[in-house]
């Protein structure tokens, strides 16, 4: 998940969470609201009919009423009582107001009601208004349903909004990542254009970067020229010990033992300049030297691989199972590279096979891939060796003399030159297979 989608909905949670709080919060502030009014609005009621009380101009109706008097509205929602106290006890600390339930021709509804002893003709009543308050619970459900949708319509927006803010604010450093870092191969490919942009800190970044490239540009020229000068210095010499040697050993006075000792000596020569010429395969290739500009018929370049390695497959009486399905054109590629590659891969089968072993080289189309598999009925190796094989100078069987350990590097060096991935499954005893995926 990118850091812009994380960052919207960072934000989309965020307010998700507010509204919530928002959406808890209100329906307890409406009824307080609510109450608070109608508290205000009993009150006023009650100062009026006390009012009209102390005017005298519902004595009648009181004692018409046997000293007492109802009245409520058509809708049940709202009634005034008096009724006369006969125990000064039950008279009360003064004005109350509290929810009840109220009967109201034989209907229980729940009412806030005020009651108000007063003294009227030297007989004390209470006074009892009320207001319903059922519609109170609707009001707060239906609150809480639109600030239900109301949250998930801000949630979306808000998503959408902010995914698309987050895109413009970050145009900069996808411009930075899709044009200067993605596409570098090399120092010397680097794109050192200032990005425009108004945030400062993508000017840092791109700034920084471009400093960053500069300095790496300059060793890898540097490296690229130590490596010509390397190649120059250490192969000229070890070619002229390697003349002067043979003309040594073509002379007919040396004794049996020193042309022993010239011709051992002859072999370290031709070592020592098999590595140098790896190790600077191995270098020219990470440093991009070799152009990828070709398109090659993978059926014809391991034919091309299996006849050069036939010998060696004939002095190990090694059996070679060709199982090859799909026919595929790979490119752009270098195809000398990709011929070192391979014939390294099956070199290493043929070097840790078994005498009278099998090789078998398969290749099958997958979808959008091109898969080659090495097998071999090998020594095969343990799990834990198999983390190392790609390091360079370690090799998998230590008893093996004309082994350097460069074999496996060069072609993983090769394969990544190539964006080509490569697996490998080993069981000790049984054998190990190379999978090559184009």
């Amino acid at each position: 998940m990118t850091i812009q989608v994380k960052f919207a909905i960072y934000n989309a949670v965020s307010k998700a969470i507010i509204i919530f709080a928002f959406m808890a919060l209100l329906p307890l502030l409406v009824e307080k609201i609510v109450y608070e009014h109608i508290d205000k609005r009993l009150i006023a009621r009650s100062e009026r009919v006390l009012l009209t009380v102390k005017k005298g101009s519902i004595a009648d109706i009181v004692r018409e009423q046997d000293c007492s008097f109802e009245s409520y509205n058509i809708l049940k929602e709202e009634f005034v009582a008096i009724y006369p106290i006969t125990d000064p006890q039950k008279m009360g600390d003064g004005m109350t107001i509290k929810d009840e339930s109220w009967s109201i021709e034989g209907e229980k509804l729940q009412h806030r009601i005020i009651r108000l002893p007063f003294l009227y003709d030297n007989q004390m009543y209470e006074l009892n208004i009320g207001e319903g308050i059922g519609t109170i619970e609707e009001l707060k459900s239906i609150i809480q349903r639109f600030l239900l949708v109301m949250m998930l319509a801000v949630i979306l927006i808000s998503l959408f909004v902010d995914l698309a803010f987050v895109r413009l604010l970050f145009r900069p450093f996808n411009s930075i990542i899709g044009n200067k870092l993605l596409p570098v191969h090399s120092p010397t490919s680097f794109n050192f254009t200032p990005i425009p942009s108004t945030t400062t800190e993508f000017n840092q970044l791109d700034h920084r970067l471009n400093q960053l490239m500069h300095k790496l540009k300059d060793a890898f020229l540097m490296e690229k020229e130590f490596i010509s000068n390397v190649s120059h210095e250490l192969q000229t010499p070890i070619s002229i010990i390697q003349n002067r040697l043979e003309n040594l050993m073509n002379e007919g006075n040396l004794s049996d033992e020193t042309l022993i000792k010239l011709s051992d000596s002859q072999r370290t020569l031709n070592r020592m300049s098999r590595i140098i010429k790896a190790l600077l395969l191995i270098s020219k290739i990470e440093n991009d030297q070799y152009i990828k500009h070709e398109k090659v018929n993978m059926f014809e370049l391991m034919d091309e691989v299996l006849e050069e390695i036939e010998d060696r497959l004939s002095q190990k009486n090694i059996t070679l199972i060709k199982n090859f399905q799909d026919d595929f054109n790979y490119q752009p590629c270098n195809r000398a590279l990709l011929f070192i590659m391979i014939t390294n891969l099956i070199n290493n089968a043929i070097k840790y096979n078994k005498d009278g072993g099998t090789i078998e080289i398969s290749t099958k189309k997958r979808e959008a891939y091109y898969l080659l598999e090495i097998k071999d009925s090998g020594i095969g190796m343990e799990k834990s060796e198999l983390q190392g094989i790609f390091d360079r100078f370690k090799r998998l069987n230590k008893g093996k003399a004309d082994g350097y350990g460069l074999g496996l590097p060069i072609v993983k060096t090769i394969a990544s030159f190539h964006h080509i991935d490569v697996k490998v499954d080993s069981t000790p005893n049984e054998g190990t297979t190379f999978t090559l995926t184009f």
